[in-house]
């Protein structure tokens, strides 16, 4: 959580710092295609809302909910089986991620996320949304959480099948 924090923190005051510069000539990271996009570089811009702009109205609801998150998830940590190692680093990125951009929303002006990696996915033609490390951390804490919940129903119901086949036999 600490790392990822402190991460965040380090390349949007970097971003910020170069913000002028940032906006007239992004920084190509890899190109190899052909026209004005880059298939991954350094921009500058804000979001008041969440993912893709949503709730761009609505900031102190925004900041309310990762509040409630992070209470949430400290309140119920022992229902989230967050004594597994591979669930700390889940919700340790989750967490990491939430105050990241939480500490945006409290501490900056404009009261505005920071957000600088710009991908363009050129076989469906598609420039994702701007983001940042704390939004690629919830994402990956998120897809792991996922991963690692299936990979256990599958486990648990594999020896739910074997407990039935002795009790059958």
């Amino acid at each position: 959580m600490v790392g990822v924090l402190a991460l965040d923190q380090w390349t949007k005051t970097w971003v910020v710092n170069h913000a002028v510069e940032l906006r007239r000539n992004p920084i190509v990271v890899v190109d190899g295609l052909d026209g004005p996009q880059a298939l991954l570089e350094f921009t500058y811009v804000t979001n008041p809302g969440a993912a893709w702009s949503l709730f761009s109205d609505y900031p102190g609801a925004l900041t309310l909910l990762a509040i409630l998150a992070l209470v949430c998830i400290f309140f119920f940590r022992k229902h989230l089986e967050l004594f597994r190692h591979s669930l700390q680093f889940v919700f340790g990125s989750i967490c990491g991620g939430i105050l990241g951009n939480l500490g945006d929303r409290l501490f900056r002006q404009p009261a505005e996320v920071v957000d600088f990696i710009d991908v363009f996915l050129p076989l469906i033609e598609y420039d994702y949304p701007i983001f940042n490390i704390a939004d690629s951390a919830i994402f990956i804490g998120a897809i792991f959480y996922l991963f690692i919940g299936l990979k256990d129903s599958k486990s648990k119901g594999s020896s739910q099948n074997i407990a039935e086949q002795k009790i059958s036999s």
